[in-house]
């Protein structure tokens, strides 16, 4: 079976201010792509600058999200997006069999807001057939903390660690002796070595 793992740049923030003069509100849209990915504008405070992306621009529309799942749905028998909390509307409707998984991140550190953001979600859709009680069962939750970013050790702001990796891939029931397996966003080459070079992964540019 086809196969694919995509952690694009995440969808930008929508907030409600209700600060205009007249008491109304407005919405504020703040890019994480360009932000992390880009040349776009960053704050004293932010962590070192993520992989680079030549495209982050484009992943401020939402539509470009939506062309992605289409993409997936209409070429590959399972896959896995990764997210956030905020972001998942930009994919929706899901696919009726599509499930969401939450990665729990102990050890977040706070962002700017009251909510501190323990969890991501990852959007799933298992393969026709692999997903009945066959096999071992894949829990829906993971505990694990992201890796450090180190430019040394070739990992940065978004990357994913090993666990990660693994439990999408258990969660697909990846087989490397019968699948294909694809990194949409091959970034710091984390899932290829979660994978543990057991097939050659491809990437798409």
């Amino acid at each position: 079976m086809r196969l694919a793992i995509a952690d694009p740049p995440y969808p930008p923030i929508f907030r409600e201010r209700f600060d205009l003069v007249d008491g109304g509100s407005r919405v504020t849209v703040r890019s994480r792509a360009t932000r992390w990915y880009g040349d776009g504008p960053r704050s004293s405070t932010d962590s070192p600058r993520a992989d680079v992306h030549p495209e982050a621009a484009k992943w401020d529309d939402l539509t470009e999200h939506r062309k992605l799942i289409l993409h997936l749905v209409e070429n590959y028998d399972g896959w896995a997006i990764a997210t956030t909390p905020d972001g998942l509307q930009a994919y929706f409707p899901l696919p009726l069999n599509a499930q969401i998984m939450a990665w729990h991140k102990p050890t977040a550190m706070r962002g700017g807001g009251r909510i501190i953001e323990r969890w991501e979600p990852v959007i799933v859709y298992v393969p026709e057939g692999r997903s009945t009680r066959d096999g071992a069962g894949v829990p829906n939750v993971l505990t694990a903390n992201a890796p450090r970013a180190t430019a040394r050790q070739g990992s940065f702001v978004g990357a994913k660690p090993p666990e990660w990796t693994r439990w999408v891939l258990a969660a697909l029931a990846y087989d490397p002796a019968v699948d294909e397996l694809v990194d949409m966003f091959p970034g710091s080459g984390s899932v290829a070595r979660a994978a543990d070079g057991m097939l050659p992964i491809d990437a798409i540019a």
